[in-house]
């Protein structure tokens, strides 16, 4: 692949580095110099490692942001199906409405009885046991998805902090260069000017008091020229050594925008995830799937409940199909939104916030893919020569 690799190699490198909401807030004054085109001078562009490392920055951002939107769009349609199927339910004929409610109020009676027998132990309530019951197959996994993602984040914070203070260090240092460079220019101003004067006094001196002033002359020229060369070679290094600071906050732009999409993302799916199982954490989530596992064991006193259960599970679930309802499983384990109203509300309002909060993720996701677009074409556009040299960096990117 060539230098082609090799940079997409170095973009995978940095794009994979990790990054708390303290730290993502830089400050304002500094944005600029932090991730927009216009924060890049003609010279950046210029360059060819930097111009390829900036069009890979914006294609790792669109195709993660492209992913994201699928994951969130399919759990979209979950939830929009489910209100579809309530408003089904709520315009079914008076008749069938009342069977459904006969069914759901026996499984709800069912339930309660069973928990009575496993939940002795007080040590959940019937509304965690509800929400365990709803969620069963999904929690262990939900339990290691949540604990990667809270692992994620401290090295995410561990790292951006590290990123904070290197930055902060190349601006401290950078400035101190800043000011070497123009006191040596003020410095050897000086240094000439003082050489001048010599010389023109010695020329007094040689002109209307004879004096010889040879070694005056040297001296003064010596002196001179070894102050000068050394102030010049002074300011050449602090130049090289700004310029290469430069670079080195150019990559901690890429590496800063990149992970603060990552840092998003994972922070809205830990949200979401606290939402889904209502919860706080890994380990309350562990705590409470590890009483329901020790509690499992007190269903075998309540085998005939449970084919009671399952007998109208069937019922329950064979009369919303008859009638439409796209997803009538999922309806077994929320029952009491069937009869009660003011269940149904709290459902419903539940499943809207979950599917705003849903919306919410993927415009964000969509606006990031739609910016990272733009730039490129942007930079396409702003700088023509290397127009054909971008689109040939986009095609290799997605066919790889």
């Amino acid at each position: 692949m060539g230098l082609f690799g090799f940079l997409k190699n170095k973009w995978d490198q940095w794009y994979n580095h990790d990054i708390d909401n303290e730290l993502l807030e830089w400050d304002e004054d500094e944005e600029s110099d932090w991730g927009e085109l216009e924060g890049h001078s003609d010279a950046y562009f210029a360059d060819q490692d930097q111009r390829a490392v900036y069009v890979l920055e914006c294609l790792g951002q669109m195709a993660e942001a492209s992913e994201k939107m699928e994951q969130y769009a399919a759990e979209y349609d979950a939830v929009t199906g489910l209100l579809v199927d309530m408003e089904q339910i709520e315009a079914l004929p008076a008749d069938i409405k009342s069977r459904i409610m006969e069914y759901a109020q026996k499984i709800e009676f069912i339930e309660k009885e069973r928990h009575r027998i496993y939940g002795k132990t007080e040590q959940l309530s019937e509304y965690e046991i509800t929400l365990v019951e709803r969620y069963e197959e999904d929690i262990p996994e939900g339990i290691k998805k949540i604990r990667d993602a809270e692992k994620y984040r401290k090295l995410v914070k561990h790292d951006l902090k590290k990123l904070a203070n290197e930055r902060k260090s190349y601006q401290f240092r950078k400035r101190e260069l800043q000011d070497i460079i123009n006191n040596s220019r003020g410095i050897a101003i000086i240094c000439a000017v003082a050489v001048i004067l010599c010389i023109a006094l010695m020329m007094v001196l040689q002109n209307f008091f004879d004096m010889d002033v040879r070694v005056g002359y040297i001296m003064s020229a010596g002196l001179g020229a070894i102050a000068l060369t050394v102030l010049y070679i002074r300011y050449l290094d602090a130049v090289r050594e700004v310029t290469r600071l430069s670079k080195s906050i150019n990559r901690l732009i890429s590496v800063h925008n990149t992970v603060k999409i990552r840092y998003i993302n994972n922070t809205n799916l830990l949200q979401y995830l606290y939402l889904k199982y209502d919860v706080e954490s890994a380990d309350e989530l562990e705590q409470r799937w590890n009483i329901y596992m020790d509690e499992i064991s007190a269903r075998e006193k309540d085998e005939q409940l449970k084919q009671d259960q399952e007998y109208y599970y069937r019922k329950l679930t064979d009369e919303l199909a008859r009638n439409g309802v796209k997803d009538p499983d999922i309806w077994t384990h929320q029952t009491k939104a069937l009869y009660d109203r003011k269940e149904t509300v709290e459902a419903r309002h539940s499943l809207i916030a979950r599917r705003q909060k849903l919306r919410e993720h993927i415009e964000y996701n969509k606006g990031v893919a739609t910016q990272s677009k733009d730039k490129i074409e942007l930079l396409a556009k702003k700088y023509p020569k290397y127009a054909a040299e971008i689109s040939r960096m986009v095609s290799k990117y997605e066919g790889l």
